[in-house]
């Protein structure tokens, strides 16, 4: 699924030209964070937007998010935190690695 795609199904929560690379087996995964980012409160889903899902160097997903922080709680961004560790651990169940 290409960032087109998910545009389409998670509307403003994802960039178009978003840069989608991770294994196909992680796309649920991808799934359950970007609804989870949707589902986010309006006063922190308004000031962010996912720019990349991809693999950090250490081979685990990674979501790029841009945002205003200026205008976000740290409550705020530690519910973003919170989707990302989720997506983390939920990959690393899948691959099985421990960390």
């Amino acid at each position: 699924m290409n960032a087109d795609e998910l545009n389409a199904t998670y509307g403003a929560m994802i960039s178009p030209d978003a840069v989608v690379s991770v294994p196909e087996e992680w796309m649920p995964v991808v799934h359950t964070a970007m609804k989870a980012f949707v589902d986010l409160p309006s006063e922190v889903r308004a000031f962010i937007i996912v720019i990349a899902i991809d693999q950090d160097v250490e081979g685990e997903i990674r979501f790029s998010v841009a945002g205003a922080v200026e205008f976000l709680t740290s409550q705020g961004l530690g519910l973003v935190r919170q989707i990302t560790d989720n997506a983390v651990a939920a990959t690393r169940q899948i691959t099985g690695v421990q960390h």
